[in-house]
């Protein structure tokens, strides 16, 4: 079990420069103290879907004090979205806003705006077994809102990630035409995170997945120590924080897992080759589970070798 110091996060360029997806706040404000914001997005896989496609028009925060600030996104900005979640995966993250002056203090939530699909028909997955596509729907009235609360700090910065968690967020209502998105998502500050990642070794897979499948399986995260290692669908606090898939690195080698953007603390891991519907409570069979600690700025490297 090996620490090392965090790799610096891979940003996923989109078509348009971080500046030209920074748009300005618009507000009562009169002016007074302000602070720097910045915000990106990253992802937790899904199974059976090869893409997963949202733009964005803009972001809302909600200050305490009542204000409502708006970060709007122009036409020309939407036009050169949407962004495909499913490329932002193993600590790759895509900038939304950078450096973004807005009023300082504590702020009660945050909102991600989306088109409306029946204008834009930019919201759509792309499946894995046939490549056809279907629309996408945010389920929520509320849209992506996090009610999370963060400061920006007077003459400060603030710097945050939004992590979708694409396997318990995404589902598909039999009986409904399309996929609908759930705000199942977190904000961390990305000062205060670190990751875990490490091997999955050959003998583990083949124990454990069915070699007529080309799933290798995924790494499930929980908070806090000793946690049971149960499925998304088991409707209580004890669900999974993240999961992370198992895949062959571009350069070869054993399969691997990354699970990053983890606020510093004590984690229980656990392996698995079941498939998990979120919307169907599994009996999922977990191997080499263990404790973690994870601390800011680092990766920790936890290998399953089927010794656990």
């Amino acid at each position: 079990m090996t620490s090392n110091a965090l790799k610096p996060l891979a940003i996923a360029v989109l078509a348009a420069s971080t500046t030209g997806l920074t748009g300005c706040f618009s507000s009562s404000s009169s002016g007074g103290d302000s602070g720097s914001l910045s915000l990106g997005i990253t992802d937790a896989p899904v199974d059976s879907l090869e893409e997963v496609n949202i733009s964005f028009t803009s972001i809302t925060l909600n200050h305490s004090n009542g204000e409502r600030i708006e970060i709007e996104l122009n036409e020309e900005q939407l036009a050169e979205q949407p962004i495909d979640l499913l490329t932002l995966q193993r600590g790759n993250a895509a900038s939304l806003i950078a450096d973004e002056e807005v009023p300082a203090g504590e702020y009660e939530w945050i909102r991600l705006n989306v088109v409306d699909n029946q204008t834009f028909p930019d919201m759509y997955v792309v499946k894995e077994d046939n490549g056809g596509t279907a629309d996408l729907a945010v389920q929520s009235a509320r849209g992506l809102q996090l009610s999370s609360g963060f400061t920006v700090p007077q003459g400060g910065s603030a710097d945050f990630t939004v992590d979708f968690d694409l396997r318990s967020a995404i589902t598909d209502p039999q009986g409904q035409d399309g996929y609908f998105l759930r705000p199942s998502l977190r904000l961390v500050d990305n000062s205060e995170v670190g990751a875990i990642e490490g091997t999955v070794f050959s003998n583990v897979i083949s124990n454990q997945c069915n070699e007529n499948t080309s799933f290798n399986g995924a790494v499930y995260v929980y908070e806090g120590q000793n946690a049971e290692p149960i499925d998304y669908n088991s409707k209580t606090d004890k669900e999974p924080l993240m999961t992370a898939a198992v895949e062959q690195p571009e350069s070869g080698g054993e399969l691997n897992y990354r699970a990053a953007f983890l606020t510093e603390g004590d984690y229980t891991i656990g392996y698995t080759c079941d498939a998990d519907d979120p919307d169907a409570d599994n009996d999922l069979t977990f191997t080499g589970t263990r404790n973690v600690t994870v601390s800011a700025n680092e990766t920790q490297t936890e290998d399953f070798d089927g010794s656990q």
